[in-house]
């Protein structure tokens, strides 16, 4: 089984937690990585493999080709996307 991963934020954190699962966590692949920066997604995106990019974090919570979500998003958005990964049944792990 492969756990498909959504990344939302591109940036430092992000863009290293897209590398991690793409190099060292077997059993899963990135589904999406999410930035209001396109062209950021679209880079990291191309780094790790990732088979789509998104600009809109609900869209990603709620695409049903992604198992899991991991949030690296500025910090006031941690809250709201951790609890709408929680409402869509999704596991969250919220950067901090």
């Amino acid at each position: 089984m492969t756990i498909r991963i959504g990344i939302i934020g591109a940036g430092i954190m992000g863009a290293d937690h897209a590398r991690i699962f793409a190099e060292e966590v077997p059993g899963t692949s990135l589904q999406v990585i999410c930035d209001a920066d396109q062209a950021r997604a679209r880079s990291v995106a191309d780094a790790t493999g990732a088979a789509d990019i998104s600009s809109d974090p609900l869209a990603v919570i709620n695409d049903s080709n992604v198992d899991a979500v991991v949030i690296a998003a500025p910090d006031q958005f941690h809250a709201p996307l951790t609890l709408a990964c929680i409402a869509a049944g999704k596991p969250v792990l919220c950067e901090k």
